[in-house]
């Protein structure tokens, strides 16, 4: 290409046209380098209406977008079952892929998409979009930098309304322990490392509730604890997380209701100190989490680098999920190397 000369924009097609279809929908907007060419829902309404809001084409079948030469990227948004079938078409036809999580719902499906992407070539990542927050980068950041010290204990929590539709089957979504609390796992992994054993209790498998609960007991490799808890019980519509980061040196806060700041407690002479907060910033629209996630993977794309959430990073997540659910069916402790 010769200098000066701009990029012909990648063209996509996003598959699905649910909540996370229209995030991903109005993230790809904000970035010039990308054009949205298919949508495609098992909703034909939801399908046209987004459709519209950026212009693209509805196909009737995810296979017609997918087998489209000038399609660059496909975008996964369809429920988790669907997954490997989905995957497996976009591999066969050469597409770069952008998947939300969770990548796997049980075990089986992780080995089958792991062979699939083990020397795939094009670009996969994998959408654990906690990693754009910036209040979980900057803690993270605050944890690797040693401002805590040792890290002892790590507390995360995550609750919000029942989702109801296809969420509500475990055997489709694997409950709110892999739908949900994915996310606070992947940031357990990518902070703190690899985990020994896990100890869940939960409503996971038990039949007939309109809700899910999960708390589950975890023991790193480090040698640190922590406790995740994850709810589908809270009022329709809300959203509640708090972290809280035990280390030699002090603790980190962060409660998404309460404050704006994340607040770092530093232990000194025998007492603890409030230090200095570290204040949220406001935020662009093209800071937006899920705008920083896509561009991440578009940026992979063009400057032939790996993205930043891999498929193993978010198969290692599956993994602890599948252990958190193992222990909540036998009532025992799920280690790494069962």
């Amino acid at each position: 290409m010769r200098s000066g000369e701009q990029m012909a924009p990648l063209k996509v097609a996003i598959i699905g046209a649910g909540n996370t279809g229209i995030y991903h929908a109005a993230a790809y907007r904000q970035i010039p380098e990308v054009q949205i060419k298919y949508i495609y829902s098992r909703n034909p309404e939801r399908a046209r209406s987004l459709a519209d809001q950026v212009g693209a084409q509805v196909v009737d079948r995810w296979e017609m977008a997918m087998e489209d030469p000038s399609i660059d990227i496909v975008n996964l948004c369809l429920p988790t079952y669907t997954r490997l079938e989905t995957i497996q078409k976009a591999v066969a036809e050469g597409k770069h892929i952008f998947c939300e999580k969770p990548l796997a719902l049980n075990g089986e499906m992780s080995c089958k998409i792991y062979g699939l992407l083990m020397e795939y070539k094009k670009k996969f990542m994998v959408g654990q979009v906690l990693r754009f927050f910036w209040e979980y980068a900057q803690m993270r950041q605050m944890v690797l930098s040693g401002e805590v010290g040792d890290v002892g204990t790590i507390r995360l929590s995550r609750c919000v309304g029942f989702p109801g539709s296809w969420f509500a089957n475990r055997d489709q979504s694997g409950g709110v322990i892999l739908d949900l609390l994915i996310h606070d796992i992947d940031f357990l992994l990518w902070t703190f490392g690899d985990v020994e054993r896990v100890y869940a209790k939960g409503l996971t498998y038990r039949d007939g509730l309109d809700m899910d609960y999960a708390l589950l007991n975890i023991k790193l490799k480090s040698g640190a604890i922590a406790h995740i808890e994850g709810s589908w019980a809270h009022p329709a519509g809300s959203f509640h997380t708090t972290v809280e980061i035990a280390g030699s040196k002090g603790l980190i806060s962060y409660d998404n209701l309460s404050s704006k700041h994340i607040e770092l407690s530093i232990k000194k002479k025998g007492a603890t100190e409030t230090g200095p907060r570290v204040s949220m910033p406001e935020i662009e629209p093209a800071d937006d989490p899920f705008v920083l996630q896509l561009r991440d993977f578009v940026e992979s794309i063009r400057e032939d680098r790996e993205p930043s959430v891999t498929y193993k990073e978010a198969l290692a997540a599956c993994a602890v999920a599948f252990m958190a659910l193992r222990s909540l069916q036998t009532g025992q402790p799920a280690s790494s190397s069962a």
